[in-house]
């Protein structure tokens, strides 16, 4: 059963999940690989880690940035696959990830595109959160909400970019620092931290329920 809003940070299943892709525009561009690790309250399960490429014809334009070739395409498993799995490891549990939005969108025009009905859990955007604690105090400045500028103001490592796998972990260690952050003076529970979905979110869900 997906966690609901009174679950405990401590108690919280989340699955860190990135997604390596020919482009932005998820109407046009196609998923190319999946990464993703389970975390578990305040521990990540770096054994339930998956990395899986998707076997696709043409890598892209964004080739130069996640480095998959023609070859490692041509050895991927079928997208249906991989987004069985994805779902299996997904149930009971949230969706993590940093700029949630670009993963959700992939996600559910990627299970279209497979005939499969779009039923995403809530979402834990890092991004978002990260936001949030920088808000309290300044101004943000340009590029401060990415990944890796995130990660160093909680004094996380610089890591490898642009691998599935690793972007999810690097999003797990940085979702736990912030939690930890956000909760230092009380308790929190995944309504203290889910990614509130804009109107215009709900508004396009509500449609496609409809059609």
């Amino acid at each position: 059963m997906t966690p609901d809003d009174r679950t405990p940070l401590d108690e919280l299943r989340l699955l860190a999940v990135d997604l390596e892709t020919t482009g932005l525009s998820p109407a046009r561009d196609q998923v190319l690989a999946v990464g993703w690790v389970p975390v578990d309250g305040v521990r990540i399960d770096l054994s339930g880690g998956r990395r899986h490429v998707v076997r696709h014809d043409d890598p892209g334009e964004a080739v130069a940035i996640h480095g998959l070739t023609h070859d490692d395409l041509e050895e991927g498993r079928p997208l249906a696959e991989v987004l069985a799995e994805l779902r299996h490891a997904l149930a009971g549990r949230v969706l993590l990830a940093h700029h949630a939005p670009f993963e959700l969108a992939f996600l559910d025009a990627a299970l279209r595109a497979v005939g499969e009905r779009p039923a995403l859990p809530p979402a834990v955007c890092t991004l978002e959160l990260q936001r949030r604690l920088l808000g309290r105090h300044r101004e943000i400045g340009p590029g401060e909400l990415r990944l890796w500028r995130a990660r160093a103001r909680h004094g996380l490592p610089v890591t490898a970019a642009h691998d599935a796998l690793g972007d999810a972990l690097a999003c797990a260690e940085l979702y736990l620092a912030q939690a930890a952050e956000l909760g230092a003076s009380r308790p929190l529970s995944l309504g203290d931290v889910r990614r509130r979905e804009p109107w215009l979110d709900r508004l396009v869900a509500w449609w496609r329920r409809r059609h």
